[in-house]
């Protein structure tokens, strides 16, 4: 009983800490709102008024239709160019797509020959470049068969239709926003924990908690509790306000059970956070030695490629070492899918193993400082 009184006193001891850190506090809110939303919605991979310039070098009825079919919302009205005003405006900036309708195209086309018609493309843009592409070609190739062969098209036996599960309409700020609201408890979970044993030694305080009866079990699960409590709170306001409300993602699965699987994730972030600052002793130090383990963490995790198109060595790997990927695969099944636990106990499970080897490989690295 005293124990647990002792890690409530302690905790109580880190949130009063957290309070009265205004610049964390400032942080916290900013990731969890203002940086949640600004990337959910600025960050699109969506063909959406991209930049074209036709060069019509043909001047026919088909050129003129094809010219016509490019239209908003997919892309700009095109511009139409001279052919040796192409290179410089791409180098310019000025368009992400250059169509060149060669010469004769029409007359070929219905004498049988093949047309080969240029697309260029900026491919700095490489997400647009290569969706616009496949758009534009696709639009183009349908636009020349309507022109030639109507009947064809309007008679076809085969109708292909496309459900996509989910998110119907492919609306890339419903996967921004989730993996942005993943990414930020990934990060602040790692700073916070740390900051709070190095924040202990820059104000000399550790050496209060030492001599007060407690033990280092209970010093650690304190600052595990504290943080992870703040975090919890950030995340769930940040999900249900944010991406929830604001950006409209709708919510298909329970918030409780996203909430009781994030709390292992950050228990087991919070312990390798604290594990991480028992090897440094400021701030500075500690930034350098974090700062690759997140990116590391979240590049690996799953949500920014998917882990099948990693290497299988680097697959099975990260699997072991990171409990990232696996909080990316419980969070989008709950979040998107609607799962529930009987779906999601596999990385539940997997989640909280880790967390339990992290803390006691803590524990025994905090008592080894602590009798040092």
């Amino acid at each position: 009983m005293q124990r647990i009184l002792n890690t409530l006193r302690l905790t109580a001891k880190e949130l009063r800490a957290i309070a009265r850190d205004v610049v964390m506090l400032v942080l916290i809110a900013y990731v969890f709102t203002v940086s949640t939303y600004m990337v959910a919605d600025a960050i699109s991979t969506e063909v959406d008024h991209l930049a074209v310039a036709v060069i019509d070098e043909d001047q026919s009825i088909l050129s003129a239709r094809l010219t016509d079919s490019i239209q908003p919302p997919l892309f700009k009205s095109p511009d139409m160019i001279a052919a040796d005003q192409a290179l410089q405006a791409q180098k310019d900036g000025k368009y992400i797509l250059v169509v060149d309708f060669p010469p004769d195209m029409e007359r070929d086309l219905k004498a049988g020959r093949s047309v080969t018609i240029n697309i260029d493309v900026d491919a700095t843009a490489v997400a647009h470049a290569g969706n616009g592409a496949a758009f534009m070609s696709q639009m183009l190739g349908q636009e020349i068969t309507r022109y030639f062969s109507p009947s064809a098209v309007d008679g076809s036996q085969i109708d292909v239709v496309f459900r996509s599960f989910y998110n119907p309409n492919l609306t890339s700020k419903w996967f921004t926003s989730v993996m942005q609201l993943m990414n930020s408890i990934t990060i602040l979970t790692l700073i916070l924990a740390g900051a709070s044993l190095i924040r202990e030694r820059e104000h000399g305080t550790i050496e209060h908690v030492l001599v007060m009866p407690v033990r280092p079990p209970e010093i650690v699960v304190s600052k595990i509790l504290a943080n992870g409590l703040v975090i919890l709170i950030a995340a769930v306001f940040s999900l249900i306000v944010v991406v929830e409300w604001l950006l409209a993602v709708p919510v298909s699965g329970s918030v409780l059970l996203f909430v009781l699987g994030t709390a292992l994730y950050v228990i087991a972030l919070a312990s390798l956070g604290l594990l991480l600052a028992t090897f440094t002793k400021n701030m500075g130090q500690y930034g350098l030695l974090v700062i690759p383990v997140i990116v590391v963490m979240i590049l690996l995790s799953g949500g920014i490629t998917p882990l099948e198109s990693m290497p299988g060595f680097l697959q099975g790997a990260i699997r072991i070492l990171s409990p990232a990927p696996h909080f990316v695969a419980f969070a989008q099944s709950v979040l998107y899918r609607g799962s529930g636990i009987g779906l999601v106990w596999p990385e539940m499970a997997t989640m909280a193993a880790m967390a339990v080897f992290t803390f006691s490989v803590t524990l025994m690295r905090f008592r080894k400082v602590l009798s040092g």
